[in-house]
């Protein structure tokens, strides 16, 4: 199954190599019914005088699903410790074209260091027919994350603050200031508000962290669709449209779907197609959602390799169905861009970054969010350890102990440059995709063993990259 996965990759648009990654990794871990263990997942409840967060405030700012799940691990060990958690989106707010993520093996792994974490996140993903794996929404995701911390929080040491974003932080004094006016003093602030995180802003003007920061030319949006009467129980179904650079409709739970469009700015800046009404998206996506007749060539290849399933819909005029608000929103969402983010440090003095606001990247092998909740669960276990009791040399060895994974990850996605060079190159990635999907294997290992690929990768992936201009 996984060498006729590696193999499609030649034969598919760009977007499916990623999700045929996460496939492949969470299909293996299924198959073998992998149930990893961690330190975390192993220990009981620490606690107490002697421990270094006993007591403690904690201010992290960014509540999606590295922000939460770091607090649920700090929780779950240190009964004392009291956390305040800003969120500047509204509480059930309007997600209505929130994207996928693919449960894969590494991200199963983390959610596997708190007991019963892994079959809540579970629950609201939609299956792939034919994979044994499932997409969560971010929305879905963070939710279900909240909800979980919140009935473990017995104690109650955690407050959410929906709603409230972070406005101004003192570094000196250890002070937050919230979007409304709120003061927040802490001992340790944890910066997980994503890749335009204004806690490693801070740190960056005030603190001399060195970032190197670039977008890539494409970009990228959600729509959600109703339950569609011409998609058949496929894994995915592609988009094929001049203006689209690729794109994917993959299922959502509870029903429907979540339609991913890529493009490029000269399709159009704001909206693929430079698409402006209604109905003039409409009328992209379902051209691009028509299977158009394959050559033979092509279809004797797609039968070779499996892929012929669902064949049956090839000429078949499809009647696709639209949800008018999502169609709405859509039109007025500013595009997500791909990042690539590095910075020396993930720490200064009493604070420390997690997830996106650590570390960016192409999401072509989908380990973002993966990479992001083992960041935190090495941040959780350096805090929670015995060795040292000092909290920044604590920061200083997670810094250690995490940067080089996550710089290694961010590295391995700029193989996403090579999906415009030509199947021959599509070929150099497959043993890096059957790596990745491993979460024994260390990302610096992978990237070791594919050093050659990667620097190919680098070259090309110069001549088109954008430096990020920060705006006041």
């Amino acid at each position: 199954m996984a060498k006729r996965l590696a193999l499609r990759i030649m034969f598919v648009p760009p977007v499916i190599v990623s999700l045929l990654t996460v496939l492949n990794g969470s299909a293996n871990a299924l198959a073998n019914n992998v149930a990893p263990t961690s330190s975390l997942a192993a220990a009981t409840r620490r606690g107490g005088e002697n421990s270094l967060m006993a007591n403690k405030k904690v201010c992290i700012s960014g509540g999606g699903p590295c922000g939460i799940y770091l607090a649920t691990l700090l929780i779950q060990q240190e009964p004392t410790v009291q956390i305040t958690i800003l969120e500047k989106a509204v509480r059930g707010g309007n997600n209505v074209n929130a994207f996928g993520i693919g449960l894969g093996s590494r991200l199963l792994k983390s959610l596997d260091a708190v007991p019963g974490l892994r079959q809540g996140v579970e629950s609201v993903g939609a299956g792939v027919g034919g994979f044994g794996i499932k997409i969560v929404s971010r929305a879905d995701l963070s939710e279900r994350m909240t909800s979980f911390l919140e009935e473990a929080d017995t104690n109650g040491q955690c407050q959410i603050m929906f709603g409230e974003g972070c406005a101004d932080i003192n570094l000196d004094d250890r002070r937050v200031t919230t979007t409304s006016g709120h003061e927040i003093d802490y001992d340790l602030l944890i910066g997980a508000d994503g890749i335009n995180s204004m806690v490693r802003k801070k740190l960056v003007d005030e603190r001399g962290i060195k970032e190197e920061h670039y977008l890539e030319p494409s970009r990228w949006k959600a729509l959600r669709l109703p339950p569609q009467p011409d998609i058949e129980n496929r894994p995915f179904k592609p988009l094929q449209h001049p203006t689209l650079r690729g794109g994917r409709v993959l299922p959502r739970y509870p029903e429907g779907h979540i339609l991913l469009s890529f493009w490029d700015e000269e399709s159009g800046k704001d909206n693929p197609g430079n698409a402006n009404t209604a109905d003039d998206l409409k009328a992209l996506f379902t051209d691009a959602m028509q299977d158009d007749a394959p050559k033979k060539r092509s279809l004797i290849f797609r039968r070779f390799l499996g892929a012929s399933k669902g064949m049956n819909m090839v000429g078949r005029k499809r009647i696709i169905l639209f949800d008018d608000e999502a169609v709405e929103l859509f039109l007025k969402t500013r595009p997500n861009r791909s990042h690539y983010m590095k910075i020396d440090r993930f720490h200064d003095d009493c604070v420390a970054l997690v997830g996106d606001a650590a570390h960016g990247m192409n999401s072509l092998l989908g380990q973002g969010c993966a990479c992001g909740l083992k960041s935190a669960e090495v941040l959780a276990e350096c805090l929670l350890g015995k060795d040292l009791m000092d909290i920044n040399e604590v920061l200083q060895s997670y810094s250690k102990r995490a940067l080089p994974e996550a710089h290694a990850v961010t590295d391995l996605n700029l193989v996403a440059a090579l999906l415009r060079a030509g199947p021959i190159f599509k070929v150099l990635m497959v043993p890096l995709i059957k790596r990745i999907s491993d979460p024994d294997v260390s990302y610096e290992q992978i990237l070791k063993e594919n050093r050659l690929v990667i620097a190919l990768s680098r070259s090309r992936w110069k001549r088109s990259r954008e430096p990020l201009v920060r705006t006041s």
